[in-house]
């Protein structure tokens, strides 16, 4: 492991360290700018994913305390495109993306990067600044694959230059070292915490710098010990401001804890911006809270403190939803579905002048990014409105507010989708939605309900029993020939990381004993909702390939932050309560997911039998039948060969 990771700082070394003077597609002009510069760029589409791409989008990321996207105009045909981008005089790297819908060129994970220049020399924190894009918001923004051990080098050359720079980004140091190595984390930490320890008359941030950095290590108690020292020290600090916050979080009855946060606001009055967006963030807790307690009138009185527009537009949104019963089955009141109906409009109300007017868009969001974040609430809003309608018998306004709603969420929510079909099947006839239907099975976006209605559109028009299941298995062929050919579009090839973890018997599993196989390794946490979410599929993905001797799944339970006893316990009680067949290894240290640079679970992936990573899949859409396939047609390509690089072992 220690070569491996020596290897990969060397690596990340010759290509990071770089910032764009390498780069064989993207040159930067002037190669070394100063903050506040206008930097012209001249990118090259030739070799990159964006090949043949006629139109594309090209954002930069500016780094300077905050990420701050630009949308950058780009002139050029071809493969020859330039631009410009304007920094500010704090800016202290960018980062380059260009992308076409989902494709992305992001210098194949690694990113590109361009450091700002002082007298020849990187500015203060640049380096820093490329750790925290690279291990942070990198993997968000642009996809770019972490690499902890690379970002760990590149803090060390800051804090080689700047040692005042430890203590502040001492936290997130000493979080890649547990990412690296958690064994040996705690050894090369001490030294840096003994030495802001000793500093003299220490800064709230100093002591909040040493909090976090023992959380980071799983020391509680050194954790909880400073922070009761620092609130004695700043009695009106943040750190005094989080606990008394502390009782609010934790209060369970919606009076009191209206009273916490009523006195909480009378002993911290909120002044600045950012103190009023926290309490309205917090009245805004109090008014879910409220849904939850389906105490109606609470509801109105906290939401009326909330003056963020898209979080209150979701909070009345989701009111509504439970209103409604959530599904067109469900039976409610007269009274429910009115005041459904008043919070329904009440969302489409805050969400269409959010949408003219966006005025909290975050820094690291473009305008047109946030805008389409926006259109997918509003989608999610409309499809609430519409079941409100449609349960008050207002069903032509009904399909009408839902034909908006799943092209909002460019038809992503596989239930509004269904009940779009619905709607329009239930005004217009079987034979109105046949089209329709027939593309959501070829896109894999189709549901047993739309099947159901489908198949009685298809008998309506004479057609056989027989007739419809070839019919059925010609569009099933169509999305599975399609999904196939996507799926080898997103194939890489990189050398998996080697592991060994125990499962729950206390036997090792190492991916050397697997060569041979088609592995599939899904990361995942018990805590984690997307991944718990996604586990019916999955199942259904093991059951499917239960008695494929060449292929085998390994779910690897990480981020647990639990003693090893209490991690294989957990996840043992979660794995029989849910009847799951899974073969669960433990990485109890978390090496192993560090190793695979995972940022967000759960995230997948599938190794070929010569040991390479060939396919990677990070989160969950909602679609289970998408999910089953999406595997099958992976495992399907690699056992066949049909891809360059895999190698049949079978």
């Amino acid at each position: 492991m220690k070569a491996r990771l020596s290897l990969l700082i060397v690596l990340m070394t010759a290509t990071v360290f770089s910032y764009g003077q390498q780069y064989s597609n993207l040159s930067f002009s002037p190669a070394q700018p100063k903050p506040g510069d206008k930097i012209h760029f001249e990118y090259s589409t030739e070799g990159t994913v964006l090949g043949g791409e006629a139109s594309f989008d090209a954002i930069a990321y500016l780094s300077d305390g905050e990420v701050r996207a630009q949308e950058l105009k780009l002139e050029g045909s071809g493969t020859k495109w330039s631009g410009d981008i304007e920094t500010n005089d704090s800016t202290k790297a960018v980062f380059l993306v260009f992308k076409k819908d989902e494709t992305i060129d992001n210098n194949k994970d690694r990113g590109y990067y361009l450091l700002m220049y002082s007298d020849g020399e990187p500015v203060k924190g640049a380096y820093i600044a490329v750790a925290e894009f690279n291990s942070g918001y990198g993997s968000f923004l642009a996809n770019i694959k972490s690499e902890p051990a690379a970002s760990l080098e590149l803090y060390n050359k800051d804090f080689s230059r700047y040692p005042d720079l430890k203590a502040k980004n001492l936290a997130s140091y000493i979080g890649l070292l547990v990412r690296v190595d958690k064994a040996t984390a705690k050894e090369k930490a001490q030294p840096l915490i003994d030495e802001l320890t000793a500093k003299n008359n220490k800064t709230e941030s100093d002591y909040q710098s040493l909090i976090n950095s023992y959380q980071r290590l799983g020391d509680m108690d050194a954790s909880g010990k400073l922070k009761e020292e620092a609130i004695k020290k700043f009695p009106k600090g943040s750190l005094a401001k989080n606990k008394a916050l502390d009782g609010f979080y934790n209060e369970t009855d919606l009076k009191k804890r209206e009273g916490l946060l009523t006195a909480y606001l009378k002993n911290y009055p909120p002044k600045t911006v950012n103190e009023k967006n926290t309490a309205s963030n917090l009245y805004n807790t109090l008014a879910s809270s409220a849904v939850t307690a389906k105490d109606w009138t609470l509801f109105r009185k906290f939401a009326s403190h909330v003056t963020n527009k898209e979080m209150l537009a979701l909070s009345y949104n989701r009111a509504a939803s439970q209103l409604t019963g959530e599904d067109m089955e469900a039976k409610i009141s007269p009274a429910d579905l009115r005041m459904a109906r008043d919070f329904s409009t009440k969302a489409v109300s805050l969400i269409k002048e959010s949408l003219n007017k966006p005025v909290t868009k975050p820094a690291f969001y473009t305008v047109k990014e946030y805008k389409k974040n926006l259109l997918y609430y509003s989608g999610m809003i409309g499809d609430t409105y519409a079941l409100a309608l449609w349960k008050s018998g207002k069903k032509n306004e009904a399909l009408k507010t839902q034909e908006a709603a799943v092209k909002d969420m460019e038809f992503q929510d596989p239930d509004a989708n269904e009940r779009y079909i619905v709607y329009k099947e239930n005004i217009q006839g079987p034979g109105a939605v046949k089209k329709e239907i027939e593309d959501y099975v070829k896109d894999g976006k189709s549901s047993a309900k739309m099947k159901e209605i489908l198949k009685k559109a298809y008998l309506s028009e004479g057609h056989t029993e027989a007739e419809y299941t070839s019919y059925m298995d010609e569009l099933v062929k169509e999305y599975k020939a399609k999904l196939r050919e996507e799926v080898i579009k997103k194939m890489i090839n990189e050398t998996a990381p080697q592991f060994a973890l125990q499962d729950f018997s206390g036997n090792t599993v190492s991916l050397a004993d697997l060569k041979g196989k088609v592995v599939v390794a899904d990361f995942w946490a018990t805590w984690c909702g997307p991944c718990k979410a996604s586990f019916p599929a999955m199942q259904t993905a093991v059951t499917n390939f239960k008695d494929d001797p060449d292929v085998k799944f390994v779910f690897v339970d990480s981020w647990e932050s639990k003693k090893p006893d209490e991690m294989l316990k957990g996840a043992d009680e979660f794995i029989k309560k849910n009847n799951y067949t899974f073969h669960v290894l433990l990485d109890t240290e978390d090496k192993v997911i560090g190793s695979y640079g995972v940022d967000g679970i759960p995230t997948k992936f599938v190794i070929d039998p010569a040991g390479n990573i060939r396919f990677k899949s990070i989160g969950y859409d909602g679609n289970p039948d998408r999910l089953v396939d999406e595997l099958s047609a992976v495992i399907d390509v690699l056992k066949s060969g049909a891809v360059q690089g895999t190698q049949k072992a079978f």
